[in-house]
């Protein structure tokens, strides 16, 4: 049995994940492609132009982002390995005692927590999702929810276990919970960790996109902020950044933004701001033309959360940082020995997952071609089955034993359909997956209310309004942003420079924005000029400014236990917008 098959059925025999996972991945999938489909008709296309377009010049645009963060006072390492990472960050911490880290699955590749730790530094990680499964101790199940595995009574479970003085399973509780954790770890750190989005070659400047908050605290809390990603996340200029952010959450989260886009320029004063770009294999995927465009993906999740395999067993079971059908790929072409060799057998070969890609990667192609690596280099397969397919190919590659073998097929699959159905979960044998259980946990599959998914704004065939401004505000008003007339006393008043009509986003610039102002008011006032309304994030190109940048799409907002919305993480979640022209 291979170790793919003997986690699978494991994490089956120990608790039936599909009966968490299916109802919600369904109902995820869905609403991603309704939000897709508020978007520009080419997004997908313009996505995948973007992302191709890096991979094929990869090299060209480091040498151009070096410069450009030479100039903002940014520093450039380059690891060629997980080990040498993990050492430029320890050289980078300098002495560091306690370091606030936030969602990197590039981190999570090479180690970088259980490195830190061993030396006795301090690392929280501060996702919530994160924060749980780090306490679970077997990371993460999925690229942006952690702890999709977990129900909320299992979570509750963990915290306790913590020390955590909880009576009750309330997911809104919880994040709460979770939350005040984070903003006290805060007040005294000397570092923050973060992942990256995307590079910007032409301008120096990094997109991060979030949702509770916790980057905004840990990009301008700490003293030092070091940025942890991999060789391919750089994209050309603003233009692709914002093509690839039109796809990247309706494909992760089904919302049209992440609540907080992050678009940093050069670091505030008093704060020194480093990129660690991680190589661990890239290249070589890079330099083989059948694989190389896996080097595209963004790390949206979307083919994870359409794949009927990992619905069934969840990401546990892959037993690598990356799950699902891109960790099916990705996995063995990073490490390409024997580990991770049986994953791209973990495929029905349906294609959901291509279909599902934004970014055009043909998923379903790799897996065959790495399964036929896999089996050519002996990697997977006992010495019979090996002898069974060299047997098989021998008779296919002459007409008559062709006709042969097949007209044998359909007498022998008669029998073996009767013959060879999964085991269940108890059986003693369990070479074959067994059948996923209906889902069957009641508060997964009651009634969705308020705080289980966004408001519908939009039924078939209602009309939207006629101007950007009136499409603004029914998009803001269904992520919880109110709007008035003027300013509330006591509210922070911040003038934006544009706002997207089909995301009811609004983007900040300055030099720097003042993000700890941000998230310690007690209520926010957005000032939009009605003019200033773009249709999509492609429009605010104009408006970005050259330095930092930041898109609000509602307030702060977590999904990470059983995807219960819970807003007002770290900020308020007294959102205001005045649609006023500035004065003259």
């Amino acid at each position: 049995m291979t170790a793919f098959r003997d986690r699978a059925c494991r994490e089956i025999a120990a608790g039936h994940p599909s009966a968490t996972l299916q109802p919600i991945m369904r109902k995820l999938v869905e609403d991603s492609r309704a939000m897709l489909a508020r978007g520009p008709a080419d997004a997908r296309a313009r996505a995948t132009a973007a992302r191709a377009a890096a991979v094929e010049n990869l090299e060209a645009l480091h040498r151009q982002l070096r410069e450009q963060l030479a100039l903002r006072g940014i520093g450039y390492h380059r690891a060629a390995t997980a080990a040498e990472a993990v050492d430029i960050v320890r050289r980078l911490l300098d002495g560091a005692r306690r370091v606030a880290k936030s969602k990197s699955m590039v981190a999570e590749e090479i180690g970088l927590t259980r490195a830190l730790r061993a030396d006795g530094i301090d690392v929280l990680e501060t996702d919530i999702g994160e924060y749980i499964v780090d306490l679970e101790g077997r990371g993460p199940s999925h690229i942006t929810a952690p702890a999709i595995h977990l129900n909320r009574g299992r979570i509750r479970d963990i915290l306790r276990r913590a020390g955590a003085s909880l009576d009750t399973d309330d997911p809104v509780v919880l994040s709460q919970h979770i939350r005040d954790v984070v903003a006290r770890f805060f007040e005294d750190c000397d570092a923050a960790i973060t992942g990256a989005n995307m590079l910007i070659a032409r301008s120096g400047r990094i997109a991060i996109v979030e949702n509770e908050g916790n980057v905004a605290l840990g990009v301008s809390h700490p003293r030092r902020h070091i940025i942890v990603t991999g060789l391919e996340k750089i994209v050309a200029d603003e233009a692709a950044a914002l093509a690839v952010l039109q796809v990247l959450a309706p494909s992760a989260t089904a919302q049209p933004l992440t609540a907080f886009t992050h678009i940093l320029g050069s670091p505030p004063p008093g704060q020194e701001r480093h990129v660690v770009i991680v190589d661990n294999g890239r290249s070589r995927v890079l330099a083989d033309p059948r694989y190389r465009d896996v080097l595209r993906c963004i790390r949206c999740g979307a083919c994870m959360n359409a794949c009927p395999v990992y619905r069934t067993v969840s990401g546990i079971a892959y037993g690598s940082p990356y799950m699902g059908p891109i960790g099916a790929v990705l996995s063995p072409l990073l490490w390409p020995g024997p580990d991770h060799a049986d994953l791209p057998f973990a495929s029905s070969l349906c294609g959901a997952c291509t279909e599902a890609c934004p970014v055009g990667i043909p998923l379903h192609r790799m897996l065959l071609d790495l399964r036929a690596d896999a089996v050519a280099r002996g990697l997977v397969a006992g010495r019979a089955e090996r002898a069974a397919w060299k047997a098989w190919s021998a008779a296919f590659s002459l007409p008559v034993g062709a006709r042969a073998v097949a007209a044998l097929a359909r007498v022998g699959l008669r029998g073996a359909g009767r013959l060879l159905r999964p085991p269940a979960p108890n059986r003693a044998d369990p070479g074959i997956l067994p059948e996923p259980a209906e889902p069957h946990d009641p508060a997964l599959l009651q009634a969705a209310g308020p705080d289980r998914t966004e408001r519908t704004v939009i039924a078939p065939g209602e009309v939207l309004p006629p101007t950007p401004a009136e499409r603004f505000r029914l998009r803001a008003g269904a992520l919880g942003v109110a709007f008035a007339e003027a300013p509330a006393p006591g509210s922070l008043v911040l003038r934006a420079a544009a706002a997207v009509a089909g995301t009811g986003s609004v983007l900040l610039t300055g030099s720097p924005i003042d993000r700890r102002a941000l998230l310690a008011a007690p209520a926010v006032t957005l000032m939009v000029d009605p003019a200033a309304v773009v249709e999509h994030p492609a429009g605010l190109e104009p408006f970005l400014g050259t330095d930092d940048a930041l898109v609000l799409t509602g307030p702060s907002r977590t999904a990470d236990i059983e995807k219960v919305i819970v807003r007002g993480i770290h900020g308020s979640q007294d959102y205001a917008v005045v649609l006023q022209p500035p004065l003259a």
